[in-house]
């Protein structure tokens, strides 16, 4: 609905901002929960929890598979 009131206005460049922004909000979304996975994975493996959040924050999907890889550090 939202898409087709978008496409519908009579300036079509702000149709374009306008789903960059929604664009936006998913992919802020997906850092966030990436985020807290490798806080928590990190958390249960001995490792510091809020630093690999913070990475996780920025490089999302890279940072979940490193997280997951690395061995853990209780013994």
């Amino acid at each position: 609905m939202i898409h087709e009131l978008v496409l519908a206005s009579t300036q079509p460049e702000a149709a374009g901002f306008i789903l960059r922004g929604i664009k936006g909000i998913f992919v802020a979304i997906g850092s966030v929960i990436a985020a807290i996975i490798c806080g928590i994975i990190a958390a249960t493996k001995g490792r510091n929890p809020f630093g690999w959040g913070i990475l996780g924050l920025f490089f999302s999907i890279i940072t979940l598979i490193v997280v997951i890889v690395i061995p853990s550090k209780k013994s």
